[in-house]
């Protein structure tokens, strides 16, 4: 990643307002189903998922300390910047919604994404374009398609106008190098059991660069204007859910969902506060208060202030992130965490291994025995049991079981979505909570 790539977005200056509709009235909610990207794009023979899986985290870790100034930059840029990896690709872990796009409809595949605040896909005509599985869309095949002049209010300052046509540019720099340029417009989106909604602001790409090979393009649901949370608020609210289902199945049927709008929450949802990092507003933060290991609450060996957001600084918190697969913990908390891990796996007859795995230290030949649990404790009294498949992951073939967790020295923490699996996780922007519900699929 360059050094004067910053990532910064520019979406508080838009107004932006969208329409729901369907053959009588809207839904009470909007519901996209979801699939994880090996099921439908399968990693090749002998690929090894780990290193793969954590070549594209590493990138995309960068981008997200880019975006908060955590790294060092000598220049300013004042195009549009995201935070997502593109790492199709790679095993790393991206879930996928299949939307509609304009009338008649295109089917495209979207890379679901927390850290984004567009919608952007691929449009006819592509001056460069990678593959995709699905049909490219032709906005002149569209009756709802209209482009944003530069004149709105919807175009984004500083990108460009199209001298021969006057429409808004835009143009999104990724952490890796990958890119989409093009013009914005707005479109009719249709998802599940036909629900549609009208004058959705959307990127239409027409120069694409990097590695978001064989996807559409991607689904912004971060916290900014732009994205599709923000714009389907008026008819649904503030409030939207997803539950990542089981990463290693290959089925295309998934019991994996995205909705937008409030639904009744199961007893044994644990929320916790929603937080707003300033140097990264459109992003889910969350404060971590400790963990437990075998049953047993972790205590000393760490800060509790590297795990709680200093909006003065904007190091600290944690970020509850789609497209990120390993999650990351302070250095000392992950090295305390482990160590009560390592000493519980000892104990009941697990033998580590001398050198670790790809990125994880903590490796183990299990001999039968049983995994210890793991418990995270957020701000407010939210705690978390996490299922073994969450954090102790099969590595060459299942013959050893690692530690599925990161150390890092960057002031960021990331709750990545190996931690998620499983969970309905609800974005209750309203209330200002996340909340976590086990056997949420």
């Amino acid at each position: 990643m360059a050094p004067h790539k910053r990532m910064f977005f520019t979406l508080l200056l838009l107004s932006f307002s969208a329409s729901t509709t369907n053959a009588t009235r809207p839904p009470a909610t909007l519901r996209i189903p979801v699939v994880h990207r090996d099921a439908v794009f399968p990693p090749p023979p002998g690929a090894s998922r780990g290193s793969l899986r954590a070549a594209a985290d590493a990138a995309r870790y960068a981008a997200l300390m880019a975006s908060l100034g955590l790294l060092r930059s000598s220049a300013h840029d004042d195009r549009l910047h995201s935070p997502v990896m593109s790492g199709l690709p790679f095993d790393s872990g991206e879930y996928f919604a299949s939307v509609g796009v304009g009338t008649p409809s295109t089917s495209a595949l979207l890379v679901i994404d927390t850290g984004s605040d567009l919608i952007w896909l691929q449009c006819k005509p592509c001056r460069h374009c990678h593959r995709q599985m699905s049909l490219l869309y032709d906005p002149k095949g569209s009756s709802t398609y209209s482009q944003i002049p530069c004149s709105s209010p919807r175009c984004f300052p500083h990108q460009g106008c199209d001298s021969s046509t006057g429409a808004c540019g835009y143009a999104m720099v990724y952490g890796d190098g990958s890119a989409s340029r093009g013009n914005l417009a707005t479109d009719r989106l249709v998802f599940s059991n036909d629900t549609s909604v009208d004058s959705v602001v959307i990127g239409c790409g027409h120069d694409n660069e990097g590695l978001f090979d064989s996807s559409a393009g991607v689904l912004g649901v971060g916290r900014g204007t732009g994205s599709l949370a923000t714009q389907v608020a008026p008819t649904y609210g503030l409030y939207f859910a997803y539950c990542l289902g089981d990463r290693t199945s290959v089925a295309r049927s998934s019991a994996s969902y995205l909705v937008f709008g409030r639904t009744p929450e199961p007893p044994s949802t644990a929320f916790t506060p929603l937080l707003s990092n300033p140097r990264r507003p459109n992003l889910y933060y969350v404060n971590m208060a400790g963990f437990s290991v075998g049953g047993e609450r972790v205590a000393g060996g760490f800060s509790n202030a590297s795990l709680s957001l200093d909006p003065t600084t904007g190091r600290g918190g944690m970020v509850v992130d789609s497209g990120t697969s390993i999650s990351r913990l302070p250095r000392d908390a992950y090295a305390a965490l482990r160590d009560a891990f390592d000493a519980r796996a000892a104990a009941g007859g697990m033998r580590r291994l001398a050198r670790g795995i790809s990125v994880f230290d903590a490796c183990y030949e299990l001999r039968g025995a049983g995994v210890p649990g793991v418990v995270l404790h957020f701000a407010g009294g939210a705690d978390v049991a996490l299922p073994p498949e969450n954090y102790f992951v099969p590595e060459q073939g299942g013959k050893y079981h690692c530690l599925a967790l990161e150390a890092t020295d960057d002031g960021l923490s990331v709750l990545g979505n190996v931690l998620q699996q499983g969970f309905r996780v609800v974005f209750d922007v309203e209330k200002e909570r996340i909340g976590f519900a086990p056997k949420g699929c």
